[in-house]
């Protein structure tokens, strides 16, 4: 049994343990519960909260320092460590967080063993260890809701696949009962969150249609929306694929089952993890590959990666783009800040489009739509007046007016293709151009040239750059420093709420302010 010292100090430490367990978790979701991801998350983000640990060890210093008489040092140690903890918690209530830590089923099952791991493992320290003792060690639990994960995450593997595989089974039923559901994939390394909600902009209103919302693109973001939301009556099936790491397309493909598929793009998005380009591309293509005789595969020509690949399936294949072998060729394009108006050149016969959307990627983007789109039977008359009220795919260059400037929202998992876009976008724009970006992820190797290059495009269109995290960021200063760009207009924030007081001082009313990339609380750094 624990005496009332002891007991205090149990409470204590569990309480303590709430924060860093917080974080921990949340770390772990924003790297998809990937144990490999979460490692090499781990070092950058230990550092970063380096400043806990200091506070800890200082609190102790000053217990020890300040009360020498050894009977009342648990007592003082005790009232010291539950200011920290309320000090902690408070910063914790007030921290504002771009992606919050979503509490799961599988989070909160972490949670209950965590705190069962806690509890038993301070009341064996407790009772076996001298109090003194205890209390030097105590700067070390920061540590251990982070390095607990680790061997958790491995043990609990085989269980959260056992209720993956049970979820995906009922969503595969639901499926099969839904035998005339036109069910189409949409893959990519950028373009397919994009292109799934102009597609359904162009369909919804001559078909009964379902898509998998926001970025729900891996097995049990599909899975979940099969089960949640599919029902009867729906007659077709947009299904955002994402993928990275290899064999991922392939699955999805088998558990879906689409009978055509898009592949928007394919680039050098999660090299980290899939380690080559050759790796990228196969996987992507996979969405072709992988279709009936009978299906259809609708491919963006321009892209390189795609127009090389050698297909092996002998499906229907329909090409979209500038390129002059498209079928759905686009044209004459016209680019103003109301948006962009082209032709699409169809079987000898050219069509007139307008839209609202901002870069020459959408108007790729609106190629795939009206493809697929003609494809299903809807006239392409339909489809040019369709295409002049397609909303703002949010956070996809979506032009957002303000009480204070006119922001540029690129916020949505840049690439270094889109960037480019987005920043010819900017060009065009009258006024002072201002830039907030955090810079890429997941490039892998190409991630520093690809930063650097990013850097001397700045240069060229803005006449402020904010940049968000000092270590993610270092490279894109590199960039602008080789193109003597001047260090007065550069600065690096901690967060993208410090960027956002910066605005306050920087933008005035003729300002258009470009928010490209918003990378998770995790990975600003």
């Amino acid at each position: 049994m624990l005496n009332i010292t002891q007991g205090t100090l149990f409470i204590l430490c569990l309480l303590f343990l709430w924060v860093p367990t917080k974080k921990a978790l949340l770390l772990y979701q924003q790297n998809r519960y990937q144990m490999q991801r979460y490692d090499r998350s781990l070092k950058d983000e230990l550092c970063y909260h380096k400043e806990h640990l200091e506070n800890i060890c200082a609190l102790l210093g000053v217990y020890v320092l300040l009360f020498a008489r050894k009977e009342d040092l648990p007592c003082l140690f005790i009232m010291l460590l539950l200011m920290y903890v309320l000090v902690l918690w408070r910063k914790e209530d007030t921290t504002a967080y771009r992606k919050p830590l979503v509490y799961t089923h599988r989070v909160k099952r972490y949670l209950c063993i965590c705190y069962v791991c806690y509890g038993l493992i301070v009341f064996y320290m407790l009772q076996i260890f001298q109090l003194y003792l205890m209390i030097l060690l105590f700067p070390f639990f920061y540590l251990l809701p982070w390095l607990l994960l680790i061997p958790l995450g491995i043990a609990l593997l085989p269980l959260e696949k056992q209720i993956q595989s049970m979820y995906m089974k009922e969503a595969k039923q639901l499926l099969q009962q839904h035998q005339n559901l036109h069910i189409i994939g949409i893959t990519g390394s950028y373009g397919k969150t994009s292109v799934k909600h102009i597609l359904y902009q162009l369909i919804a209103q001559q078909y009964y249609t379902l898509m998998t919302p926001h970025s729900y693109n891996n097995k049990m973001g599909i899975t979940l929306t099969i089960r949640k939301q599919l029902q009867s009556l729906h007659e077709v099936f947009l299904c955002e694929m994402g993928a990275d790491h290899v064999h991922e397309i392939s699955a999805l493909m088998a558990f879906v089952k689409p009978s055509w598929s898009i592949v928007t793009a394919i680039g050098p998005q999660h090299l980290s993890t899939f380690q080559t380009m050759e790796h990228i591309v196969h996987e992507k293509m996979q969405a072709i590959e992988c279709l009936p005789k009978d299906g259809i595969g609708f491919l963006n020509i321009d892209n390189a990666w795609i127009r090389e690949y050698p297909i092996q399936n002998t499906c229907r294949i329909v090409t979209y783009g500038t390129h002059a072998a498209a079928d759905y060729r686009i044209k004459d394009i016209v680019y103003s800040k109301q948006g962009a108006s082209f032709k699409i050149h169809v079987k000898g016969v050219d069509y007139a489009f307008h839209t609202k959307l901002l870069g020459k990627h959408n108007v790729v983007n609106i190629a795939a739509g009206i493809a697929v789109a003609h494809c299903l039977g809807i006239e392409l008359s339909v489809l040019q007046e369709l295409t002049k009220h397609l909303p703002y795919v949010e956070h996809r260059l979506q032009l957002r007016p303000t009480s204070s400037y006119t922001m540029l929202d690129d916020a949505y998992n840049s690439n270094v293709e889109g960037a480019t876009y987005a920043l010819e976008v900017l060009a065009k724009m009258e006024g002072k151009h201002i830039v907030v970006t955090p810079g890429f992820l997941d490039l892998g190797d190409m991630e520093e040239n690809a930063h650097v290059r990013l850097g001397k495009q700045l240069t060229q269109v803005a006449d402020e750059v904010i940049l968000v995290g000092q270590h993610q960021s270092k490279h894109i200063v590199k960039g602008l420093q080789q193109a003597q760009y001047d260090s007065r207009h550069v600065y690096v924030c901690e967060n993208i709420q410090e960027a956002f007081e910066l605005l306050k001082q920087l933008a005035t009313k003729d300002s258009v302010v470009l928010f490209e990339n918003d990378l998770p609380d995790a990975f600003n750094h």
